[in-house]
């Protein structure tokens, strides 16, 4: 029951204007009116037309709302519940779940989140790295073209916060607890690494290519892949809430591409998906932060113990502190939080650079750049391709997840061929061992880690800075959203990194040999230098470290950022006093934003839930991220941390391939381009069945197209006889009569009973050498 029918016909009435809507304006001029929309899009009411759309107003929400979805509840007048029960379910037993599990059983939870990141990033690194690059080219896209100059919200609208106040925010809620975390031992990690293998991602000749390799890398990390996925939210919320009047939520954003289905359990499902991501997500900086906090203020009070129970202590602290931030708003409490945060970071960044050689750190600032700018497409397309085929050749149980390749003979093959070699007794070499590659975890331990953190983020940054964005125009938010946080944040990078090279220079200068280092395999003999344990115990090495140098490869983690305040001994205190508190407020600002976007996302838009909802989202996000330092308790804290974000990211990128063509439609749409008012479009989808056949507007009972049962016939037709099906539609495109049909089912046909054939005599349970060329004619049916 496929049919091909005329876009524009059925119109819905609302659509209609019993006066003439007012010309269009700007470069988008057409000499005719825009055409009328198409039935899917039906609730598409423009801000121009129609004016600003309180969503405070209940009745006006529940416009979007399926009544059966919606729970209101008031005690004594009070407003005591509104939210959707079926997206704050779905959201609350996934998040809950895993929190108690990993309460129950950690060690068992860490091995199995452990034993999924690594399936994932053997699978799908190329899906990872190479979404990251096509969003950041199809937004490229969008801003140089005509729907750049679009304003987000009326024509006339002006944006609603100041410059300064925008890019704090902005910066606040993206990155800000991590560039603290990572500023100074990111860099260090690709310089003098923890592991043996060499890090070779540009051209070296020697050490102080080395160093800036360092740099570069932890730059490419936070730079433009990073932002690219928050601006693609950001963008697409933005157009369709701001510009046709709809609630401030994710299903929103789907509209132009799901049509009424985001009002079906498929929009619970990516309202609640973007809740858990976005738990996780924050859950994951949080760890990070309150490790740093902790450390900080173990440097401030050494009765004070880095331990996982006093971070857990510190993390319900700041939990309640977000929680009244929560209460307080947006303006009142979160942008104010975010400016003095902010200005904190700013006086910090300016004092170190003006305590310090400011002249190495601005070259450091400049070269850095340059770097980042020449080797930016070549090392963002990098999958560590052959890297990462060490996971195969030597094919270890625990370590080779590649979907296919666990049950092949090849690794076997070559142990029976290297027996027979005169140097059999040394078994077969690993590929770093032959061939100098660097560690076939990398991608595991960094770049798929940092892109699957970025990712989870998504929903719960992207929201927010559609929230803070309206009024801007559409090329503004990009360009703005790429490049105002970046230079910022290189910057900070840049400086905590460089001041973190040198010291470590010093102290191998000043405490060891050129036998101690090996700037091929960044590698640094700790001993040598006179560490153990993360601690300097030489003579000479506690003498240096008195003067405020420390061997930073060989210290530990948390340790690292406040080691570089150490040479500045008369403001040591109050510099590691700063950073403690940048760190706090950014815990808070990062709290407080996640469980504001989690209580919008679970009442469906509504921009002021009830405060108990407020507090349940704070309570939930400060359960799972005890549960996540419970997890990691054993000194593993950072690998649940990565595992979570990493797994998280995945189902969301998926989403996010799908919601660009959703923002590419809108835009269409609402620029009433021709491609797309006058195309054709299908009767049926096979996603109706989430709204069991019917979808339709939220509150209104419309009368299907076909029966249900016809449905269900057409569906079990395209699944088991898709064949028939392409025939109709072939039909349909090239006439009743038309040899092309014929050809396109007789085609369908065959490679649908070639992949049957193919699957069946395959051995392996289905899964043998041929089952694969049956796949291969059914990737023929697909095409």
């Amino acid at each position: 029951h496929q049919h091909n029918r005329n876009a524009l016909s059925n119109l819905p009435h609302h659509t209609r204007q019993s006066t003439p809507p007012p010309p269009p304006q700007g470069p988008l001029c057409h000499q005719h009116a825009r055409p009328p929309f198409i039935m899917v899009f039906e609730d598409i009411r423009r801000a121009d037309e129609h004016g600003d759309t309180d969503f405070t107003d209940e009745k006006e929400l529940m416009r979007f709302v399926r009544a059966s979805r919606w729970v209101s509840v008031d005690i004594g007048g009070y407003r005591l519940l509104r939210l959707n029960w079926v997206t704050t379910l779905m959201a609350s037993i996934v998040l809950w779940g895993f929190t108690i599990a990993a309460l129950m059983e950690p060690v068992e939870v860490l091995a199995e989140a452990k034993m999924w990141q690594s399936w994932v990033t053997q699978n799908f690194t190329w899906l990872y790295i190479g979404s990251q690059n096509v969003w950041a080219l199809f937004l490229l896209y969008i801003c140089f073209s005509k729907y750049g100059a679009l304003r987000l919200g009326r024509s006339d609208e002006k944006p609603e916060f100041n410059d300064i106040s925008w890019f704090a925010m902005l910066f606040s809620c993206g990155i800000g607890v991590g560039i603290y975390y990572w500023g100074v031992s990111e860099p260090m990690y690709y310089y003098r690494a923890g592991y043996s293998n060499a890090l070779w991602k540009i051209p070296m000749n020697n050490d102080d290519d080395r160093a800036q390799q360092a740099i570069f890398t932890t730059l490419f990390h936070w730079g433009l892949h990073g932002w690219v996925v928050y601006i693609v939210v950001a963008v697409a919320l933005s157009v369709v809430c701001y510009r046709w009047n709809m609630p401030l939520t994710m299903r929103s954003a789907f509209y132009p591409l799901l049509g009424n289905l985001i009002y079906s359990p498929l929009g619970d499902f990516i309202d609640a998906l973007s809740i858990a991501c976005t738990t996780f997500g924050v859950c994951t900086s949080l760890g990070f932060g309150v490790s740093s906090i902790n450390n900080g203020l173990h440097k401030l009070n050494s009765s004070i113990e880095v331990t996982v129970d006093n971070q857990i202590i510190i993390i319900w602290v700041i939990t309640i502190i977000a929680t009244v931030s929560i209460t307080m708003g947006l303006k009142s409490g979160i942008q104010t939080l975010a400016n003095v945060t902010f200005a904190i970071g700013l006086f910090l960044l300016f004092a170190l650079m003006f305590l310090d050689n400011t002249w190495y750190l601005l070259n450091s600032y400049v070269q850095s750049t340059g770097h980042y700018f020449q080797w930016i497409v070549q090392v963002g397309f990098q999958c560590d391709t052959f890297q990462q085929l060490q996971y195969e050749l030597q094919n270890s149980k625990d370590k080779n997840l590649l979907w296919g390749s666990s049950s092949s003979k090849l690794y076997d093959n070559m142990v029976t061929a290297n027996a027979l070699t005169t140097h059999g007794a040394a078994g077969v070499l690993s590929e770093d061992a032959m061939y100098n590659s660097h560690a076939a975890e990398f991608m595991d331990w960094w770049t798929v880690f940092y892109w699957g953190w970025w990712i989870s983020w998504a929903p719960f940054v992207g929201m927010f800075i559609a929230r803070i964005s309206r009024g801007r125009t559409i090329r503004q938010l990009i360009l703005g959203g790429f490049f105002a946080p970046i230079v910022f944040s290189f910057l900070w990078l840049v400086v905590f990194g460089s001041l973190g090279i040198k010291m470590q220079r010093v102290a191998e200068l000043a405490l060891g040999t050129v036998n101690d280092v090996n700037w091929q395999t960044g590698s640094v003999d700790c001993t040598a230098l006179g560490y153990t344990g993360g601690q300097p115990t030489s003579a000479a090495a506690l003498a240096l470290a008195n003067e405020g140098y420390y061997a930073l490869a060989c210290r530990a983690h948390g340790d690292r950022i406040y080691d570089i305040m150490a040479p500045y001994k008369e403001v040591t205190t109050f510099l590691t006093l700063l950073v403690v508190i940048g760190v706090a407020l950014y815990f808070i600002t990062s709290s407080d934003s996640g469980s504001y976007v989690d209580d919008i996302l679970a009442a469906q838009g509504l921009p002021n839930p009830p405060l108990i909802q407020k507090i349940f989202w704070a309570f939930t996000e400060g359960s799972l991220a005890t549960a996540l330092l419970k997890v990691g308790k054993d000194g593993n804290a950072l690998g649940a941390l990565q595992s979570v974000s990493i797994c998280a990211g995945l189902p969301y990128t998926l989403a996010i391939c799908f919601l660009c063509v959703s923002l590419w439609r809108a835009l269409k749409i609402d620029q009433g381009d021709d491609d797309i008012m006058h195309g054709g479009k299908w009767a049926t989808d096979s996603l109706d069945i989430f709204d069991f056949f019917n979808p339709g507007p939220a509150n209104a009972v419309v009368t299907p197209r076909f029966k249900p049962m016809e449905r269900l016939i057409s569906l079990i037709k395209g699944t088991f006889a898709p064949f028939l099906q392409m025939y109709s539609a072939s039909k349909s495109i090239h006439g009743e009569s038309s040899i092309r049909a014929k050809v396109d089912a007789g085609l369908g046909f065959t490679w649908f009973i070639l992949w049957i054939v193919f699957l069946g005599v395959s051995g392996g349970g289905g899964m043998g050498e041929w089952a694969y060329i049956g796949w291969g004619f059914y990737m023929f049916l697909v095409m």
